[in-house]
């Protein structure tokens, strides 16, 4: 009977650590930046997220599907309940027409990867 006690003990333990892992929950995975002027600028937009599971949450990388394509994340640890913004940000100088274009972030979430997108449409520059 002992073992059996042992057994379900060891067991729920497993399954209780097996539970533990962070959660990435973004406010919106996506933003339209709409119909933009031409120019030198960089489009930037702070994607908001929260940590929602029960152990600390760590970007380990992030890619971006271009390089006209720019991210910036945190680089610590954040722990659960706590939030964070990771931002997109797309380079617009001798660019017109539409994009959409992806963050890719990977952390110690399941599933492993997140995709947040960024999209517009940049006014031609030139003269009509």
């Amino acid at each position: 009977m002992t073992r059996v006690y042992l057994l379900f003990f060891f067991l729920t333990g497993l399954a209780l650590v097996s539970n533990a892992q962070a959660e990435m929950t973004f406010k919106e995975s996506s933003h339209d930046f709409g119909t933009v002027p031409a120019g030198k600028d960089t489009l930037w937009y702070s994607f908001t997220f929260t940590n929602t599971g029960n152990e600390p949450l760590q970007i380990n990388d992030v890619k971006t599907s271009c390089d006209c394509t720019l991210a910036e994340w945190p680089k610590t640890p954040l722990q659960p309940g706590k939030s964070a913004i990771v931002r997109g940000g797309f380079k617009i100088e001798n660019k017109s027409g539409s994009f959409e274009k992806s963050v890719i972030i990977i952390s110690n979430t399941s599933p492993a990867t997140t995709i947040i997108t960024i999209k517009g449409v940049i006014e031609d520059s030139a003269p009509q």
